[in-house]
């Protein structure tokens, strides 16, 4: 028989038997279970029973004098006019809480509802402090302007040092941490004349931090959200010699002003936000003293319809200097302060700026400019604000001053000074845009609206050049519309305070390089964009024309009449004759006309002057012959010419075309009828 392999067993492993429980195990679980289940009785009924005694009308009644002779105790203007409870987190409730100066029923802060959570470790120790205090729905009212602000902080001051003392041998308490929510400021405005401004609604919360080893020396810190992005921070120290404030505020836009204060304000914030801060480091009081101001504009986008007719943007500003107040005499000051459109400070400008109240609010503005660089100038401007295309670029620098003062509410006492010093400044050698020495072809704007395209140059008939022209014309002219053409650098100051001085009526305060910087690269809307537009085409014009080219530019573009430009169609218009054999009076006349050619062309074809035209050019021909151009001969002729208007028809000429744009040699330039 064949071998079978035999198959050993397995071998099973002793079973592992679980004992039984003993009696004694088993009553231990028991008083386990027992245990704990008296201390979730305990755990849910306790708080309840400990809840329900707090809120006892004798409890409740304890806690309110108890809450009331602290707050006199800390803050002795404080009044309660609520009740006092207790919430399910056992944190003490109360309000409203007043705070006033005392002996002062006027209120300077109410607080809806305010929270107490007690310190747990210390009130396990037998002693009640409040670990953090919630305060809902905080109204500060500062009075009109703001000038209760300096008793509000009064008021805040802690009271009697036992209010912070666990007594001796023991250390202060610390001070709570506060939180806040629902934080509005509020100033008031005038009976029946404005409506008050509220601030807010801010969050945030306050640590105090005190000296434990003397008391005096306090610093408080201030967290702040507002609408929007807006956030900040606020360090406050007094208390042992000089305090010191330091205020850092970020992202300011559009949301955190009052609703109320954007119909007042005189322009509309689109887009962007402010970056503020102040620091002073050595402050004697909050009525009076000195700090550090930086206020930074990121790509800030504002709209008034006086500024320009769409949203001025992105402006990107840094401001930083000294502010100097004082409340009791009601004056403040900006001084040593500089405006940079760049970063490194090479458009930069520096400011000066005072006002005061008494004896009437009056002011002092001071700007001036080093060495602003023209390149990063016209680079840093936003769209609305730069040079205008096609006006003569430029390089190097740029210096100059300007001071305004007099009564806030007087624009006819204000005193105007300055001066404009383009000496550093020099046509860019890559220059874009139209070469103005040569004859080119611009697009005249004209007082009906629409613009007319006109050559200046040898190809227009009715082109003369400047030495071509009658003196007297030439004399007249600037005259009327400029006297000091070739003594100022395109501005006249002394127009402008004269206008001012009589009420504001600018008409005549342009210089003949203002006008025709409007003429050749803007529009007529009296918008404050277009006069700083003007103003760097202005100083363009100055540097890289000359004086004698911008005079002949001039003469051959201005208006005369309808749909007549040009010194050369303005004689044929109005004498059928050549610009060069007018008369003095004849040109006194046309000169006189500049200022408002359509109107005037309604007296043309009535074929006579009036009585007050009529002295309008025998004034201009006095100061002919007082200033030379005329002899005593010469004027005496004059007077007692008859001037005689042509009523041939005129000839025909392109009517004007509101869609031109202008046409130079080098190409089109793209401007929109609007800038």
């Amino acid at each position: 028989m064949p071998h079978t392999p035999s198959i050993p067993s397995p071998q099973l492993a002793p079973e592992r038997l679980t004992p039984l429980p003993t009696a004694g195990a088993q009553a231990r679980a028991r008083r386990w279970w027992i245990a704990l289940g008296a201390a979730l009785v305990l755990g849910v009924f306790l708080p309840l029973g400990v809840l329900t005694l707090l809120r006892s009308a004798p409890v409740r009644r304890a806690l309110r004098e108890r809450a009331v002779t602290e707050l006199a105790t800390r803050l002795p203007g404080a009044r309660l006019e609520g009740t006092v409870n207790v919430d399910a987190a056992f944190r003490l409730v109360m309000g409203p809480v007043v705070l006033g100066l005392p002996g002062d029923r006027t209120p300077l802060l109410v607080v809806d509802r305010v929270a107490v959570q007690p310190r747990l470790w210390r009130l396990v120790s037998g002693h009640l402090e409040a670990g953090v205090v919630a305060l809902q729905g905080v109204h500060v009212l500062a009075g009109w302007g703001g000038e209760r602000f300096v008793d509000l902080a009064r008021a805040l001051r802690p009271g009697n040092p036992r209010a912070t003392s666990s007594g001796p041998g023991h250390d202060a308490p610390a001070p709570p941490m506060v939180t806040f929510s629902g934080l509005e400021v509020r100033l008031e405005g005038a009976p029946s004349r404005r409506l008050p401004v509220v601030w807010g609604p801010l969050g945030g919360r306050l640590h105090l931090d005190r000296d434990r080893g003397t008391g005096e020396r306090t610093h408080a810190s201030i967290a702040l959200e507002g609408p929007g992005r807006a956030e900040g921070a606020i360090e406050v120290m007094w208390g042992g010699g000089p305090g010191a404030l330091q205020i850092r505020l970020h992202g300011l836009g559009a949301e955190a002003l009052p609703e109320c204060l954007h119909a007042r304000l005189p322009f509309e914030l689109r887009a962007g936000a402010v970056d503020l801060s102040f620091e002073a480091p050595h402050l004697e009081a909050l009525s009076q003293g000195e700090g550090q101001l930086t206020l930074v504009t990121r790509n800030l986008s504002v709209f008034a319809e006086r500024l320009a007719p769409e949203p001025v943007g992105p402006l990107s500003v840094r401001l930083a200097g000294r502010v100097r107040w004082d409340a009791v005499a009601r004056t403040a000051a900006l001084v040593e302060a500089t405006v940079a459109l760049d970063d490194a400070g090479r458009a930069a400008l520096k400011v000066a700026l005072s006002v005061a109240a008494r004896p009437e609010p009056h002011f002092e503005l001071a700007l001036r400019a080093t060495a602003v660089d023209w390149t990063v100038l016209a680079a840093s401007l936003p769209p609305a604000l730069a040079p205008p295309r096609g006006a003569p670029r430029l390089t190097g620098l740029l210096a100059g001053s300007l001071t305004l003062a007099g009564p806030l509410r007087q624009p006819a006492a204000w005193r105007l000074d300055g001066e404009v010093d383009p000496s550093y400044l020099a046509p860019a050698l890559a220059a874009g845009g139209p070469n103005l020495a040569r004859p080119f072809v611009c697009e005249a704007l004209l007082t009906r609206g629409g613009r007319r395209r006109v050559t200046i140059g040898p190809e227009n008939p009715a082109f003369v050049p400047l030495g071509e022209l009658p003196n007297h014309l030439v004399r007249a002219v600037l005259a009327s519309e400029d006297a000091g053409f070739y003594g100022h650098k395109g501005f006249d100051l002394s127009e402008v305070q004269e206008a001012l001085s009589n009420g504001g009526r600018m008409r005549g305060a342009s210089t003949l390089t203002q006008q025709l910087a409007k003429n050749l690269f803007l529009s007529r809307d009296r918008t404050l964009s277009r006069k700083v537009r003007e103003a760097l085409a202005t100083v363009a014009l100055e540097v890289a024309v000359g004086k004698r080219r911008i005079l002949e530019i001039y003469l051959n573009l201005a208006e005369w009449g309808d749909c007549v430009n040009g010194i050369g169609e303005a004689a044929r218009h109005w004498f059928g004759k050549d610009a060069r054999a007018l008369s003095p009076k004849e040109a006194a006349l046309l000169a006189t006309v500049i200022p408002n050619p359509v109107r005037y062309e309604m007296y043309r074809r009535r074929g006579a002057l009036t009585p007050a035209w009529e002295v309008r050019v025998d004034d201009l021909l006095m100061k002919l012959h007082a200033t030379g151009v005329l002899d005593d001969e010469s004027l005496r002729a004059a007077e007692a010419e008859t001037l005689t208007f042509t009523t041939s028809p005129r000839s025909k000429r392109a009517p004007p075309d509101k869609r031109l744009e202008r046409v130079f040699p080098a190409g089109r330039a793209d401007l929109s009828p609007g800038i």
